[in-house]
């Protein structure tokens, strides 16, 4: 879902820097996103209702694994009886120069999927093998994520969504912003194209073109972030990102082919 870290642009050190004012927080490498042990990323799951929510879609036997190979890899896999994945997420912490000449601590969501393994479906996004596992699974998604942002010290999240559907789940679902105004501008101009499967699947099936020129659009990965606090916000999404942003926002810019 996410693109490799070949294809990232932005580059990741290990740095504890946090606009928390946190300088004498450690990192541990090998605890969960250099804080936490296994049985309390477990805890975070159980408490969220991530467990509950699979049983309830009839996968009683499911099979949890948490692994962390360093603070650029934490993952969080829940398999089916058959170890096929209902759930995966891979995380990764650093800190990312996005607000300003200082880079600031964000955990990475560098894949996330949640499938429904027993259902074919029908009319799937561009990348899917099985349908998800349900909204209620993003919403646990959503305050897990913001749970490990909290434990880690990290100043918000950052992520590149692979299809124009990913970034509307992270819209949605995180509160993402692109990085790049004119990015911003232009997934809007898209989303103004009508109902999301069918928008998705006409960008990644090559049926999108330019309104005036009739150049074929071609998605382009963007970084999208979710800061806290007022600060970081005010810097990064300033007046200039906002004249930037109306500048290039053109609603009638691209049109749908059959």
């Amino acid at each position: 879902m996410i693109p490799s870290d070949d294809e990232k642009t932005i580059p990741l050190e290990d740095i504890d820097v946090s606009e928390l004012g946190l300088s004498g927080s450690v990192d541990r490498p090998e605890l969960f996103l250099g804080h936490l042990k296994e049985s309390e990323v477990k805890e975070i799951l159980l408490r969220l209702g991530l467990f509950r929510e699979i049983e309830a879609r009839g996968y009683k036997d499911w099979i949890l694994s948490i692994e962390t190979e360093s603070l650029a890899d934490n993952r969080i896999h829940v398999y089916s009886a058959d170890h096929q994945d209902l759930f995966f997420l891979r995380l990764k912490l650093g800190d990312y120069p996005v607000t300003g000449p200082e880079p600031i601590r964000l955990v990475s969501i560098d894949w996330f999927l949640t499938q429904n393994i027993r259902s074919k479906g029908e009319n799937l996004f561009p990348g899917q093998k099985h349908p998800g596992l349900g909204s209620q699974i993003l919403f646990i998604f959503k305050n897990m994520v913001r749970e490990f942002v909290e434990c880690s010290h990290a100043s918000g999240t950052i992520t590149v969504p692979e299809y124009f559907h990913d970034a509307i789940l992270f819209t949605r679902f995180m509160e993402c912003r692109f990085v790049n105004p004119e990015k911003a501008a232009d997934f809007e101009n898209l989303r103004h194209l009508g109902n999301i499967r069918a928008v998705s699947a006409a960008i990644h099936g090559e049926r999108v073109q330019e309104r005036k020129t009739g150049k074929t659009y071609h998605w382009r990965h963007g970084e999208m972030v979710s800061l806290k606090g007022e600060a970081l916000n005010r810097t990064l999404f300033s007046r200039d990102y906002e004249k930037k942003y109306r500048k290039t926002l053109e609603p009638g810019k691209y049109l749908l082919l059959p």
